[in-house]
């Protein structure tokens, strides 16, 4: 990513995610919605069942 789009340490500040999204979506704002959507199954069990 720091080749990409000529920059350093992007892994360490904002993320290649902040990037690609002209800072729309944070590393974290990802991060905490893949996990909610990792737990729908589970939050909403009778639907699945």
């Amino acid at each position: 990513m720091d080749e990409l789009f000529c920059q350093n340490g992007l892994n360490k500040g904002c993320g290649g995610i902040s990037i690609l999204t002209k800072k729309e979506v944070s590393r974290m704002d990802l991060t905490k919605n893949a996990f909610l959507m990792a737990l729908i199954a589970h939050i909403n069990g009778e639907i699945w069942k």
